[in-house]
């Protein structure tokens, strides 16, 4: 049934204003395919027989990193006429690109923003009509949350394309690379034995395991009923960071003294830790988007794309989720 998601509807011959595309099993193109999200939704998508196209900047590196037959073309997001190159032909793209933290060359507007607004436009250009953006949840418009604000800007591009669209915006993803718990793991090494400091914020989130992102970017893909929509998802628990904390520690048998750091001491401290850490445990930026809940409905998930995700104690045993 996984794989059907996908290529019940892009090999029925029909068109997908009605459900289904013309024509046999269609490229899709995929950017970020290297990164966190992009390998699950690679795997997804091979896995459903789709033929994936993926946009990356070192095509000598990627197959190391992606298995299956996948189709390299160099470039970059902020440069537009790679991608065009890439979009040339294909029938979908499935848009995953975006920065949290900034670097000289990789800004929330020339990524977020601009990257975004590219990668419409030769999706446009190269004949493209499906169009999935993974996007974040807790996206509002106004500059005080800098990279919600970005990312709102990006969905407002996808919206005014005249694609077929879906936005898909998840809470806190985790999964076998580099993501939000490493972060924690990161705090847990930098904290002096026996504590732990953590930021002591009432914001509620709802991590969710890249596995099931994944499953419904794939599902929103080949799914009509999706166009034109925006989900908000998560996995089926709330949680404060602490509480977080809590099912990390257990899982991963450490043991450890919380000790709560006040956000507004954090707010004096963590831009001096981010002029002298070159990569600190966290940024302004994040601590900023702490003020929010990043929750949806716990059956999110289940409702709008039929099937139950993990819990976060079932993803980091799993082999698979971490």
């Amino acid at each position: 049934m996984r794989a059907c998601a996908v290529n019940c509807l892009w090999e029925s011959g029909a068109d997908m204003h009605t459900g289904t595309i013309e024509g046999k099993t269609k490229t899709i193109l995929v950017t970020g395919g290297t990164g966190l999200v992009g390998r699950a939704v690679v795997d997804e998508l091979l896995a459903a027989g789709s033929k994936v196209r993926c946009l990356v900047r070192n095509p000598g590196r990627a197959p190391a990193i992606l298995a299956g037959e996948v189709e390299y073309v160099r470039g970059d997001v902020t440069d537009y006429e790679s991608l065009r190159r890439a979009a040339t032909g294909v029938s979908a793209v499935v848009h995953l690109v975006a920065v949290i933290r900034e670097k000289p060359d990789q800004t929330f507007q020339q990524v977020n923003v601009e990257g975004t607004a590219n990668t419409v436009r030769a999706a446009v250009g190269g004949g493209a009509r499906r169009f999935i953006h993974v996007s974040a949840m807790g996206v509002k418009e106004g500059p005080a949350y800098r990279y919600a604000h970005s990312k709102w800007l990006g969905e407002e591009a996808v919206r005014q394309s005249g694609l077929d669209w879906t936005i898909i915006r998840p809470s806190l993803i985790y999964g076998p690379s580099f993501g939000f718990f490493d972060r924690m793991a990161q705090s847990i090494r930098t904290s002096p034995p026996p504590f732990v400091a953590y930021p002591a914020s009432k914001a509620r989130f709802q991590p969710i395991a890249v596995l099931d992102v994944a499953r419904c970017v794939a599902t929103a893909l080949g799914d009509p009923r999706t166009i034109h929509q925006t989900y908000d998802i998560g996995g089926p628990e709330h949680f404060t960071y602490a509480e977080m904390l809590d099912v990390y520690l257990d899982v991963k048998r450490i043991r450890r003294i919380k000790l709560p750091l006040p956000v507004g001491f954090l707010r004096l401290v963590v831009p001096l830790m981010e002029r002298i850490m070159r990569d600190p445990p966290v940024t302004s930026v994040e601590l900023k988007q702490m003020e929010v809940n990043n929750t949806t409905e716990l059956n999110a998930v289940y409702k709008h794309f039929g099937f139950r995700p993990q819990t976060l104690r079932e993803g980091l045993r799993s082999g698979r989720a971490f």
